[in-house]
Order: structure tokens, then C-alpha cells, then sequence
């Protein structure tokens, strides 16, 4: 499904910023291509800043995004985790925060958890899922990064995760656009209040 985006551009940091929109969120690992996917699916080479360095991401961060045939919504940027070389300070401080975000928000209607296709679901991403459990978001698990592998092992591995998490993936690629598409269905879904 091809979505037209008529204008996308930074909007501020939750909680100061995303009342009255829907919220899109994205969370994973600090080295899992979230800010790259967003700005594929956003269709901008530079709206979420893309780094070197994993774990710079350290707020939650809001993209609001004006759609050609549809209601504006939110994009949002969790900030990753699992980053070893961050303080264990630094890192209960972010898990405090995207807990906080997560929960009791009525506009959030729908995580991406992005988790590399290479890597097994870990501690984060079950911390993620069960936070959400309680909420009414609807979760869609997203094996990035699928150009690192050959189409038989893409399979292979997406099997693997469909197992752990007792769900299919979206398996996307953010540099070949694989998987975008699927993701938009996700996403028009969720606002729409249709199951996926």
C-alpha cells in the first residue's frame, strides 16, 4: 500500500509534546535500524537523525507526519536499549521511560518492535511485549535489516522468531524498501480499529 506524505518534520519529546494525535511507536535494540526504517516509511532521507554510534537516542521523540488521503498522526522514537556501553543508570533511566510512555497512553495505538532478523528475541523485547499486554496497542513484530541475508535464510530465520514470540514477523529491509508496504497495512489497520 502506497501512502502519500505531504509533509513530516520533528513535533518535540513526550510528554511535552503527542496529545490528540494517534501515536505510531517504534522501540528495539539500540543498533536495530530504528531510526532508518522510520524515515523509509516516512519517505525522508534525514527526518530521525541516523548514527554511528548506537544508544544516542536518550528521549522519546515525536515526528508528526501529514498524510495526502488519510488523518495526520504521530511517529515516535523510543529510545533503544541494550546498549552495553551505557551506565546501568543510564539504562534503567530509559527503561523507566519507555515504560512510562507505554502505558496509559490513549493515543498509542500501535509498537513496532523492531528486532534484527540475525538475533533471537532477547530480555528487551520480552520487557516490551509484556508491557503491552495490558494496554490496548497493538504490537507487530519487525525483523529488520533482511538484506544481510539470503532469501532461504530470511525464511529461516523469521521462522525462528515466529516461534519465540508466537507471531510472524514483517520481515523489512530499510535500504530495498522490503516490507514497507506490509508495515503501512499495519499501521491503517491499527487506526481504523481493524484487527490485522
Amino acid at each position: 500500500m502506497r501512502v502519500k506524505i505531504r509533509n513530516a518534520a520533528f513535533a518535540g519529546v513526550f510528554p511535552h509534546q503527542g496529545k490528540g494525535l494517534p501515536q505510531v511507536a517504534f522501540a528495539g535494540r539500540s543498533n536495530v535500524g530504528k531510526s532508518s526504517l522510520i524515515n523509509a516509511l516516512a519517505g525522508r532521507k534525514s527526518l530521525v537523525r541516523t548514527s554511528k554510534v548506537p544508544g544516542k537516542t536518550r528521549a522519546v521523540n515525536l515526528f508528526r507526519l501529514d498524510l495526502v488521503d488519510l488523518p495526520p498522526l504521530f511517529f515516535v522514537d523510543l529510545p533503544g536499549y541494550g546498549y552495553a556501553k551505557v551506565s546501568r543508570s543510564v539504562s534503567a533511566q530509559w527503561g523507566e521511560l519507555i515504560s512510562a510512555y507505554l502505558t496509559d497512553n490513549t493515543d498509542l495505538r500501535i509498537v513496532m518492535l523492531l528486532v534484527d532478523i540475525r538475533r533471537d528475541l532477547g530480555a528487551g523485547e520480552r520487557m516490551i511485549m509484556d508491557l503491552l499486554s495490558a494496554t490496548p496497542a497493538r504490537v507487530v513484530l519487525v525483523a529488520t535489516k533482511a538484506d544481510k541475508l539470503s532469501y532461504s535464510q530470511r525464511l529461516a530465520h523469521a521462522s525462528r522468531l515466529a516461534r519465540q514470540a508466537g507471531a510472524a514477523p514483517v520481515i523489512t529491509s530499510a535500504s530495498t524498501g522490503d516490507g514497507l508496504d506490509v508495515l503501512w497495512e499495519r499501521i491503517i489497520e491499527a487506526l481504523a480499529g481493524r484487527q490485522a
